[in-house]
């Protein structure tokens, strides 16, 4: 009956399927390995196996009709062989999945996530339930009588098979017990380091494979065990060092020389900009009280200054600055707030300049100049990152609180050779005027 109720389920199922994308979960599960090994042989066996379709349906009534035939003719044993030989095809068919989870829930509790949770049990394991109970009925209604299986049971060959069976058994079941949960150390005073040299050690290599809550069922042994066994086949790919390279000498040679490879590319890099940065400085054509020279960068192509005075002024979000210096692609300022523009992948060589009166207009080698007026409320204008805050530049309000003039000018970077690009920024006191924008490139500066 549970074999033909699994048949009704499953004709009652019309374009029955589901996918299911895996699951990835650090732990030692031999059931699930042991059931994806299966899996193949088993699709071939459900596939070309009448017998087994429909929840093992066919197997039943084959069975049932052998064994009510056999003792008709007085050869109940023929019935008793066909059912046991059914009964076992049906375990193996359909108790798979249901054995490999009990044996991972016994090794490790977390093996539950390989599975999907219990959505993924129900998947793979409800289709068989059923049959795997009627396997057990059949050998139920055809089991030994008690006098046969006593006499089985004191005979000599029963007791000596037993002995090596025993002996076979704890041979088998060693490495399964040797799968348990061991010590796992506390994660608390992990190595760090400044990413220029390879962490070393086990300690290293534990902190390091356990991020994210990564391998939480798997014991400080059995990881190292398995970082160990990589280390020895380790083939010298990058790709395969860096999880490795703490306990891993090849793999950690490999990371480090990659890393060294980064920065002197890095550092050749600096070198190339710093001096595109010295031997393009400007040259002022009259006096400037202060004049300051700083290589940086952006993240999002934005420089500001913003200042409060009072706990009613809005946030320098909220003024809706960065959209007016869009407009002309440059620069905009608005009650204590300015924002400059530049192109957020390269350096930029940055030149602030301070005057006691308007300098004169420079246009030459430059791509677009604007000039805005500027009204300082407390006396600070100080140029910075937004995101990452970084600022190593000076107050430009040398007068204090008042009105100020800002000329920005701009040159494009050099795109092929990925050369800075340059700010040329001038401050001079002066009234509130409109804005004037005194060159205009042929093409936008993007952020």
């Amino acid at each position: 009956m549970a074999s033909a109720a699994e048949a009704g389920y499953l004709l009652s199922m019309r374009n029955f399927s589901v996918f299911f994308g895996g699951f990835h979960y650090p732990a030692m599960c031999p059931g699930w390995d042991a059931y994806m090994e299966a899996s193949l042989p088993l699709s071939v066996l459900h596939t070309w196996t009448p017998l087994v379709w429909y929840g093992g349906l066919p197997a039943v009534v084959v069975a049932f009709l052998a064994r009510v035939i056999s003792t008709r003719l007085r050869r109940p044993r023929i019935g008793r062989v066909v059912s046991r030989v059914l009964a076992a095809l049906l375990l193996i068919a359909f108790s798979t999945a249901p054995l490999a989870l009990a044996v991972d829930i016994g090794v490790d509790r977390s093996c539950l996530g390989v599975w999907g949770g219990p959505e993924g049990v129900v998947l793979f394991v409800q289709g068989g339930i059923a049959p795997m109970l009627a396997a057990l009925c059949m050998l139920a209604a055809v089991r030994t009588p008690r006098h046969r299986v006593r006499r089985l049971i004191t005979s000599r060959p029963f007791r000596r098979g037993t002995v090596i069976l025993a002996a076979l058994g704890l041979l088998a079941l060693l490495p399964a017990a040797d799968l348990r949960n061991g010590p796992i150390g506390p994660l608390d005073h992990c190595p760090t380091g400044d990413g220029t040299r390879v962490l070393t050690g086990e300690r290293a290599f534990l902190c390091q494979s356990r991020q994210g809550g990564a391998f939480a069922g798997v014991s400080d042994r059995d990881l190292l065990a398995y970082g160990q066994a990589a280390c020895r086949a380790y083939t010298g790919r990058l790709e395969d060092a860096y999880a490795i390279a703490p306990i891993c000498p090849p793999a950690a040679t490999r990371v480090q020389a990659s890393i060294d490879a980064d920065e002197a590319e890095f550092q050749a890099e600096e070198t190339r900009n710093q001096k595109v940065c010295d031997s393009s400085r400007h040259r002022p054509r009259i006096t400037p009280v202060r004049v300051t020279l700083d290589r940086t960068f952006t993240d999002y192509g934005v420089l500001e200054s913003f200042e409060y005075a009072g706990d009613t002024a809005e946030g320098p979000w909220e003024d809706g600055l960065l959209d007016k210096a869009q407009k002309n692609g440059l620069v905009a300022a608005g009650p204590g707030h300015v924002i400059i523009l530049s192109h957020s992948d390269y350096d930029i060589c940055l030149t602030l300049e301070t005057y006691r009166r308007r300098p004169p207009l420079e246009l030459k080698g430059w791509d677009h100049v604007v000039e805005v007026g500027y009204d300082s409320s407390t006396g600070h204008i100080e140029l910075m990152d937004p995101i990452s805050g970084l600022t190593d530049v000076p107050n430009l309000a040398f007068r204090g609180k008042g009105h100020y003039r800002i000329r920005v000018h701009y040159r494009s970077p050099d795109w092929k050779a990925w050369t800075p690009q340059h700010l040329l920024v001038m401050v001079y006191p002066g009234e509130g005027r409109p804005v004037a924008e005194y060159r205009v490139p042929h093409r936008q500066v993007s952020g």
